[in-house]
C-alpha cells in the first residue's frame, strides 16, 4: 500500500499543473475588442457558502466510505484533502471558451470576444438569437476608439436587441 501511496504523491502535483492553463493567443487585432455576453437572467442556484457546506458534506462521506477499510487510510487523508480544497475553490473557472468570429456580429448566444481587424465606423449586428450585453470595448494601440456619426454606439454597459446593430469606430491618429 505504502508503494501506491508514493506513485500517488508523484501524480498529484503532475494533475495540479494540468488544472492551471494559459491563454492561446492567435494574433493581435488591428483595431481592437469588443467583449460581449448575454443580458443577465436570475437563475436559482447555491450560494459559494453553500456550496462549501456541501464539499465539506462529501469530504465526510467519502472519509468515512474509506476508512471503512484498513488498506485504504491514506488515500482517505488524501481524498478528503482533495474534496475540501476543491469544494472551497468552487466558482473558479478553470476551463475558459475558445472560438473564432470571422465577421463582426454578436453570434454567440452564451457571449464571447469580437475581434476587429478593420478601421472605421462599422456596424455590429447582434444574431445571436437573444439579447447581448457589451461588457467592454478595448482599442489596440495605435487605435483609439472615435464617436461615431450613427447611434446607437458599441459602449460598456449597452444592451442590444436581437437582429440589431450597434456601432463601432477605430481610428488611427495622424503620424
Amino acid at each position: 500500500m505504502i508503494r501506491y501511496t508514493r506513485k500517488l504523491t508523484y501524480i498529484a502535483p503532475t494533475l495540479a499543473f494540468m488544472l492551471s492553463g494559459a491563454d492561446a493567443i492567435a494574433g493581435t487585432p488591428i483595431g481592437g475588442t469588443i467583449v460581449y455576453g448575454p443580458v443577465p437572467q436570475s437563475i436559482p442556484t447555491l450560494s459559494g457558502f453553500m456550496l462549501v457546506i456541501l464539499g465539506l458534506l462529501f469530504a465526510v462521506f467519502a472519509f468515512r466510505a474509506l476508512r471503512a477499510h484498513s488498506a485504504s487510510k491514506p488515500l482517505a487523508s488524501m481524498v478528503a484533502v482533495g474534496v475540501m480544497v476543491l469544494s472551497a475553490a468552487s466558482g473558479n473557472q478553470l476551463i475558459q471558451n475558445v472560438q473564432a468570429v470571422p465577421s463582426l456580429s454578436f453570434s454567440n448566444p452564451s457571449g464571447g470576444t469580437l475581434n476587429i481587424f478593420s478601421s472605421g465606423e462599422l456596424p455590429v449586428l447582434n444574431n445571436s438569437g437573444k439579447p447581448q450585453r457589451v461588457i467592454s470595448v478595448t482599442a489596440n494601440l495605435p487605435a483609439i476608439d472615435s464617436p461615431t456619426s450613427q447611434q446607437p454606439r458599441c459602449a460598456a454597459g449597452l444592451a442590444v436587441q436581437n437582429n440589431t446593430s450597434c456601432y463601432i469606430n477605430f481610428t488611427f491618429p495622424p503620424i
